[in-house]
């Protein structure tokens, strides 16, 4: 006698990479929920006048979106444990708000970008992490690893 099959797509086991990286990606983005959390409630710890200046004087439409990122982030990696295929477009929306918010921040002429030598590096470095993510993920799709 045959066992019926389930009539939703069921994933494969997972590889150890995949919860290596999934679990990383859930400390990493957890981490910048946080900070954005605690960036606009106050819980920052001191931080200089110029950068208080600079969060105070974000309107409140920019902040809701550009914290919508870190939260577009840590549901791209718990979709990426469920082997879901979220994953990718929540990763491609993170990157894609840190891009346009940046963006629109130079243009305005308010970006620390402007003022603060090492956010430079800083974002530099987190585009390319955000961009390693969206080519880890898009080489699963690629192998049918997300359903």
């Amino acid at each position: 006698m045959t066992e019926a099959q389930p009539s939703f797509p069921y994933p494969e086991r997972a590889p150890v990479h995949l919860w290596v990286v999934g679990l990383v990606l859930v400390l990493w983005n957890g981490w910048g929920v946080a900070i954005a959390v605690a960036s606009q409630s106050a819980w920052v710890p001191v931080i200089d006048t110029v950068t208080s200046a600079y969060f105070d004087a974000q309107p409140l439409w920019f902040v809701l979106l550009a914290d919508l990122g870190p939260f577009a982030g840590l549901a791209g990696a718990v979709a990426l444990l469920l082997q879901s295929r979220w994953a990718l477009p929540l990763f491609v929306a993170q990157f894609a708000i840190l891009t346009l918010a940046n963006l629109y921040e130079l243009a305005i002429g308010t970006s620390l970008l402007l003022s603060v030598p090492e956010s430079r590096g800083m974002t530099g470095v987190l585009a390319i992490l955000l961009l390693a993510q969206i080519a880890y993920v898009y080489g699963l799709k690629q192998r049918g690893r997300l359903t």
